[in-house]
């Protein structure tokens, strides 16, 4: 069975899949995220990003309002944690129900992080202090890798349970509870966007940053 998928708002990640789908005999077109694409009424199952929206109305990485787009009645939606109001009435999938497919996921993301650090050194991680912000999927999967390259990895999270979950894991932990100074040699963000409780962290100016999240970019970007 041939279908029609759209994808929307998206970034390489989306790019890829569209060409696989095209391979395996698919129509799989990459979607205008500026305007409202005439082929956007044609597709049988329409992606959007992970996560879908950021405000509840627009498709994340766009300006276009989810109700406003010339979907077909049945036309089925995959993304990642889709609005109720957005799913009902049509097929749908959430990533964010798949467990599985969120751990693949996070080792990854981490794996890529912590790849593309290995390549921009000079040095082994030996003995190198890293610290992770955050101790989710991701978090955990980057806090790992770098403690077996032999790093010396201090996780920073907003909630004790999850400091109390990496102590567990025999790394040392910090809670973030106010104004931060984070000193470092390699600093991974894992908080997803929008995350305005990190904009009081002061951090190393010689650290290497590496955002797998997306919310300190824009914490960054805001502090200018």
């Amino acid at each position: 069975m041939t279908l029609m998928i759209g994808f929307l708002g998206g970034d390489r990640r989306m790019e890829i899949a569209a060409a696989f789908l095209k391979e395996q005999g698919h129509h799989a077109v990459m979607l205008d995220a500026q305007r409202e694409d005439d082929r956007l009424s044609a597709c049988e199952l329409l992606v959007l990003p992970y996560p879908a929206t950021r405000d509840g109305a627009t498709v994340a990485g766009t300006a276009l309002p989810f109700t406003s787009l010339p979907l077909a009645e049945g036309a089925a939606l995959f993304g990642g944690r889709l609005p109720p109001a957005w799913r009902r009435g049509r097929p749908s999938a959430d990533a964010e129900e798949n467990e599985d497919l969120l751990r693949q996921n996070a080792y990854l993301t981490a794996a890529a992080g912590v790849g593309t650090a290995l390549r921009a050194g000079e040095r082994a991680f030996f003995r190198v202090s890293a610290a992770v912000l955050g101790f989710g999927r991701i978090g955990k999967e980057t806090a790992r890798m770098l403690r077996a390259l032999g790093a010396d990895v201090t996780v920073y999270a907003r909630k004790a349970a999850a400091c109390e979950a990496a102590e567990r894991e025999g790394l040392r932990a910090r809670l973030l509870s106010g104004t931060e100074e984070i000193e470092c040699d390699l600093l991974f963000g894992t908080v997803p966007a929008p995350a305005p409780n990190l904009a009081p962290l002061c951090l190393s100016p010689h650290a290497l940053v590496y955002d797998l999240g997306g919310g300190l970019s824009e914490t960054l970007a805001a502090k200018g």
